[in-house]
């Protein structure tokens, strides 16, 4: 937990993906934009989250030949501009793809996946995508940094609450720090009992109240820090409209700004340059409207 407590209160991040094709923009907007910098990742030039993993063939597990790194494409650019100027907290962001993600989309091409089989190749894939962000992790360690895994797992909710905790036992060995992403349904017993240090997921998509606010009281005691996706890049959205979400999941859990980090709700790669600016402005007014609230009290309590 101590990398998270070089963090500030309601320090803004993106969730990974933004929609350059230019790296260099790519990288300086990530590092100058947000208080949490992160690996950009390029689907305008990398493909969606899962080809960006598996190569232009996602029936193969493994890199293909037409990708010819492993590392994204901005991993090189944000490296020598981490040399020259660190992160001011010392903290970079990593998003991978979740073995589970993985999983059920190689399942699907050979028809309707079936939960076990996804669930043993999940733990395979698992190993292999630890070994790669564990040269991610050391190589930020060598340039003074601490790095922060997020995996992001949308498809989690189709394997209901059985025994898939383990799965992540490898990217958790390798990460100082490792967090969950959610952008989609968010199954609240099972990550309660992953008791990630960082759950990020939309805010948007149901009211904070009855399971999911006694799981967030939960994971909030137990140290865990939340990433509020407060604004839909898919949707005009702006600062009020984030600031008047938190407000009131803040109001049903207690949450602090030590606890909370604040991002879109989902990446924006497929959104316009524009759009994507226009996501971090609101991100900061809305972690400056929360840092003026009083002590114990929000927008929606007062």
């Amino acid at each position: 937990m101590s990398v998270l407590r070089q963090l500030p209160p309601w320090a803004t991040t993106g969730v990974g993906s933004l929609p350059f094709t230019d790296v260099e923009a790519a990288v300086d907007h990530a590092l100058s934009a947000y208080e949490l910098p992160f690996c950009p990742q390029l689907p305008r030039l990398e493909g969606d989250m899962i080809t960006e993993w598996l190569g232009a063939d996602p029936s193969r597990c493994g890199w293909s030949p037409a990708r010819d790194r492993e590392r994204p494409r901005a991993w090189d650019t944000l490296l020598a501009r981490l040399s020259s100027t660190p992160a001011p907290h010392r903290v970079v962001k990593l998003q991978v793809t979740g073995p589970m993600t993985l999983a059920c989309a190689l399942e699907r091409m050979d028809g309707a996946p079936s939960r076990l089989d996804a669930l043993g190749l999940a733990h395979e894939l698992a190993g292999w995508l630890a070994a790669n962000v564990s040269g991610q992790v050391r190589a930020l360690a060598l340039h003074g940094h601490d790095a922060l895994v997020i995996v992001d797992e949308p498809a989690l909710h189709l394997f209901g609450t059985g025994e898939v905790d383990a799965v992540w036992d490898p990217l958790r060995a390798v990460a100082p720090t490792w967090g969950l992403h959610l952008c989609g349904s968010v199954p609240w017993h099972t990550v309660v009992v992953a008791q990630p240090a960082v759950l990020s997921f939309d805010l948007a998509l149901a009211p904070v109240e009855g399971e999911a606010a006694d799981a967030l009281r939960a994971l909030l005691a137990g140290g865990t820090r939340v990433m509020w996706g407060v604004v839909q890049p898919h949707r005009g959205e702006h600062g009020l409209h984030g600031s008047a979400r938190l407000a009131a999941a803040v109001a049903a859990t207690g949450a602090t700004g030590s606890q909370s980090l604040l991002s879109a709700s989902c990446g924006t790669g497929r959104m316009s340059v524009r759009r994507e600016h226009e996501i971090a402005t609101a991100l900061w007014d809305c972690a400056h409207t929360a840092a003026a609230w009083p002590s114990g009290t929000t927008n929606a309590s007062r």
